[in-house]
């Protein structure tokens, strides 16, 4: 482990040291022009999304340009630098230290699988920091780059486990990614993006929601970050945007995809997302997503057998009536949404930008049923509402949502390993209230997200508490004491998180 760790930091020590001789060869004050300090890029506070950057950087074209030595060099409020007049690039750099409370919970370990103990006042704590290049070639090629570390500790932190004891640095990578616009015009665009990626469809979600890509059918599960409500994207997009009249604007992205969070890893699948807004109050959209449409692996891929013959035994399973059943990866998912923009029909100027809208989605996770296990559809359901309450200019979101969904089940990952915590109707939860029975998952989960930005954005504070989908970090890679099952599953189970993030 601590060798893996050593790599960890010398690959990333070697990327930031290319990124830092990039910057020093294709310095404006190279050439002895003094660009201005402020840099005001990254007031918006959506620094780890490049996508929309283009527009931005189009601003060089109104800039001021100087020749020295036959090379443009152009400074602005920006940040935004020319190494000549083909191409552009700004830097952008984020960190941030996150601590919360983990208020109630349960932890299951492979050693005692069947009876999840409680936990409760366990503290967390996380610090991170990302930089990358936004570089902008004849004003229409976009090549984002953006990598990172972090340092995190083991929750909770085991005896017999010495690595969970320590500070555990990872490596991460955030964007690595190609964009080209065919078309761009006022009402028409047609570009595509490749690599990876950040994606969001329903920009409004802050915590409760985005199922088409953060959920696995069979069993049901749900990825779950702290003010990341959004998808990492390893593939190709291709973004369709219409707008036939002033009120009116259509939006779809058409994506084929790698799996990343859920086992088999690698498989590909094919996803759709569209969206129509009217007089910039009401949007309604929706998508569909084939997942592991396509194998990565030989051999057989029909079943749950991809990897070996433990798992064709783990998911070969006879019924009551002694009929067998095959499971298989693939899975259809379907998402409804929709949202409404009230501050459109109040006639005043004290609410923010992002006060009084009020938001819902609907997803099917796995329109096919299986016995035993997933024998209804309503049991993979998941509704959502969230609404923006007024922050009046003084908080940038003050934000509640709500979720439903009727499956009881431990949403427990540890069937995709082949470990035999399995995906049971009921969880077993031991504590002295609940007489050692079987307790029923409370179908409701709700969080309560608030922001603040000063400086123009460069800090901002984040706070939130919820009930939700949170799962443990746990950085030692032992199944002995491993959790796989969601860390809140009674009612009375929650947790708080609060952040402080600068960028420029």
């Amino acid at each position: 482990m601590r060798r893996k760790c050593i790599y960890d930091m010398l690959l990333c020590f070697l990327i930031f040291s290319a990124g830092r001789i990039f910057a020093q060869a294709s310095n404006p004050e190279d050439a002895g022009i003094k660009p201005f300090e402020k840099d005001s890029a990254a007031s918006s506070g959506q620094i780890n999304t490049f996508s929309d950057t283009v527009v931005e950087e189009k601003v060089l074209v109104q800039q001021q340009t100087l020749k020295v030595n036959n090379t443009s060099v152009v400074a602005n409020p920006f940040g935004v630098k020319n190494i000549n007049e083909d191409l552009v690039y700004r830097p952008i750099g984020y960190g941030g230290l996150e601590v919360g409370q983990i208020a109630s919970g349960y932890w299951s370990c492979y050693k005692n699988s069947s009876i999840p103990f409680h936990i409760a006042h366990v503290w967390q704590e996380k610090a991170y920091c990302n930089f990358g290049y936004d570089v902008l070639y004849k004003k229409r090629l976009n090549i984002n780059l953006l990598c990172g570390g972090s340092l995190g500790f083991s929750t909770p932190q085991v005896s017999q486990a010495t690595e969970t004891q320590q500070p555990r640095y990872l490596f991460s990578l955030k964007n690595a990614s190609i964009s080209y616009p065919f078309i761009d015009n006022d009402k028409l665009s047609l570009s595509t993006q490749l690599g990876y990626f950040p994606f969001k469809y329903n920009p409004e979600v802050r915590n409760l929601g985005e199922y088409l890509f953060r959920t696995n059918a069979y069993p049901l599960l749900v990825h779950s970050e702290f003010d990341n409500p959004q998808a990492d994207i390893l593939g190709l997009k291709i973004n369709f945007k219409y707008s036939p009249a002033d009120f009116i604007s259509i939006n779809n992205d058409l994506l084929f995809h790698s799996e990343l969070y859920f086992v088999p890893v690698q498989n590909w699948s094919l996803s759709d997302v569209f969206s129509t807004t009217v007089f910039n109050a009401l949007t309604i959209g929706g998508g569909i997503s084939f997942c592991n449409l396509i194998s990565a692996y030989q051999g057989t891929y029909n079943s749950l057998t991809w990897y070996d013959y433990q798992y064709y035994q783990k998911y070969y399973m006879v019924d009551e009536n002694g009929d067998s059943t095959l499971f298989d990866w693939k899975s259809t998912k379907v998402v409804a949404r929709a949202s409404f923009d009230l501050k459109k029909f109040i006639h005043t100027d004290i609410f923010g930008k992002n006060d009084l809208v009020l938001y819902s989605e609907a997803a099917v996770i796995g329109l096919k049923n299986y016995p035993k296990y997933f024998t209804d559809m309503r049991d993979r359901t998941f509704y959502s509402i969230g609404f923006n309450f007024p922050g009046l200019k003084f908080f940038d979101v003050i934000n509640g949502e709500i979720e439903y969904c009727r499956d009881t089940s431990s949403f427990s990952s540890a069937g995709l390993y082949s470990i035999s915590q399995g995906t049971s109707n009921y969880t077993f939860l031991k504590e002295g209230d609940l007489t050692s029975a079987h307790i029923k998952r409370d179908p409701f989960r709700w969080s309560v997200y608030v922001k603040k930005s000063v400086l123009d954005g460069h800090v901002s504070f984040v706070g939130q508490c919820a009930r939700d989908h949170k799962k443990i970090n746990f950085y030692y890679y032992d199944y002995n004491y491993m959790s796989y099952i969601e860390t809140l599953p009674t009612s009375k189970d929650w947790w708080w998180s609060f952040k402080t993030e600068f960028n420029f």
